[in-house]
């Protein structure tokens, strides 16, 4: 069941997974590599790119160097690699010649696209993983843009282009996605990045406090104002706003906020004059604001104003070639803040994979801190819940639902993969298993045998 629905689901997105690749010099130093490739074998890229990969073969971080063979027989070596953390990967190594015929590269990667390599003025052709890149960009502390996949390039590139200008931005995705970091990006790439930042989310502030909180207010502007105070808009003066949710913007202060954009002023509650007003605005929603202009929901001139380069956040479920760097940056991240030497395992990694994650990044940082901090390294420290793996399990469901299963045949295939999951954990004993299920050994071959005869 499990072999069947992977490779299922890996064929309908061959080209949005990870890869794996090395590129090594012909000592077997490597030269390249990427994120997914040092998360197969539970090492920092960093130190990856110094490693030799016949020290790692030593150390016993995969079983056996492809590369090496490659370089000895000088042909293309393809088998299957196992490394420390679980994970068996196809791969090939592919030697790339000098003049004289000596080998000057090998190339060593799984899935395959074509490529390029230029040195010392020549041109190789072979095949590589053509996400072989990751781009990490830390904007402070708590924010950070990973951009493996091609959707999260072109819009680093996209916002490189229109950040030296003050032109709106409308930033759409789910909730999650990252919205106030891209927004925080173009503000750091922009001239005005020395300025402040910002950052409103309309869907926190109380509708009659709005404009308070916007515009600000003078001193006895309304009982208790016993001093003047700044609102928002002045505080990003110089700088950027960024609004985020701005759907939730009350219709009311909607018809103000057109104002201000329109000629570069405002006013506090209770002044007799405008101040001059020079921002940036950066909006963002994860609402379709248009259904909701024609729903009279929002002004349609408003939307016409702040839509002027509109941004979209692709959901982290199709855009699994950015899960490997989020990972790897929120592993690190929490070992470091929590003195942790934690370590993903081809099985944690799978699940990972192929969960949908509703809510995007957030979620899974929030995943990651979970495992780092409880020490979520093994199959024996997950809870029953966690070892039915529910998510993989509805994935499993909508991907064939087509076959309509009957109900006992279904519950065949949930028990199967439980008592797979436990057998893994009592490294194959049967009777351990069957003692911790409570069963008969005999009941354990019994349902593991019914799954064959389902027809998946």
């Amino acid at each position: 069941m499990k072999n069947g629905s992977s490779k299922a689901l890996m064929n309908n997105h061959i080209n949005d997974l990870p890869a794996t690749l090395f590129v090594t010099d012909p000592e077997g130093n490597i030269l390249m590599s990427n994120e997914f490739t040092a998360l197969t074998i539970g090492m920092p890229l960093d130190e990856l790119i110094k490693a030799n990969v016949q020290d790692l073969v030593k150390a016993g971080y995969y079983n056996y160097s492809i590369t090496m063979e490659a370089i000895q027989t000088k042909q293309r070596v393809t088998k299957t690699i196992k490394t420390n953390q679980g994970f068996n990967v196809l791969s090939t190594a592919i030697p790339i010649f000098k003049n004289t015929g000596e080998v000057q590269l090998v190339v060593t990667k799984s899935n395959q696209y074509k490529g390029k390599l230029t040195i010392n003025d020549r041109t190789y052709n072979f095949l590589y993983p053509a996400e072989n890149k990751k781009e990490v960009i830390f904007i402070g502390e708590n924010f950070r843009i990973v951009a493996e996949s091609l959707a999260m390039k072109q819009i680093i590139k996209v916002c490189n282009q229109i950040a030296t200008y003050d032109t709106k931005v409308l930033i759409y995705g789910e909730s999650g996605t990252g919205k106030e970091v891209i927004a925080r990006y173009i503000h750091q790439k922009s001239k005005r990045c020395h300025s402040p930042f910002v950052s409103i989310n309309c869907a926190s502030i109380q509708p009659s406090l709005f404009e308070y909180e916007l515009f600000g207010y003078e001193k006895g502007a309304f009982e208790g104002a016993v001093e003047a105070k700044k609102g928002l808009l002045e505080a990003a003066n110089g700088g950027t706003l960024f609004l985020d949710e701005i759907a939730e913007l009350p219709m009311d202060m909607q018809a103000k906020f057109l104002h201000v954009i329109e000629n570069n002023e405002m006013r506090r509650v209770g002044a007799i004059s405008n101040k001059p007003l020079n921002c940036r605005i950066i909006a963002a929603t994860n609402r379709e604001l248009w259904k909701m202009v024609k729903k009279g929901m929002f002004r349609e001139d408003l939307y016409y104003r702040i839509n002027v380069i509109p941004i979209h956040i692709p959901p982290l479920r199709n855009r699994k070639l950015d899960l490997v760097g989020l990972v790897s940056c929120f592993i690190a991240e929490f070992n470091q803040k929590y003195d942790k030497k934690f370590v993903l395992s081809a099985d944690d990694f799978q699940k990972i994979l192929w969960q949908e994650w509703p809510g995007n990044a957030r979620e899974l940082r929030n995943y990651i801190e979970r495992l780092v901090v409880t020490e979520h390294d093994s199959i024996t420290n997950q809870s029953k819940e966690t070892i039915t793996d529910w998510f993989t399990i509805d994935h499993f469901i909508k991907s064939n639902i087509e076959n309509r299963w009957k109900l006992k045949d279904f519950t065949a295939i949930a028990e199967g993969r439980y008592i797979q999951h436990l057998l893994d954990a009592c490294d194959g004993n049967v009777t351990e298993a069957a003692k911790k299920l409570g069963v008969d050994r005999s009941v354990v071959y019994r349902k593991l045998k019914k799954i064959d005869t389902i027809h998946l």
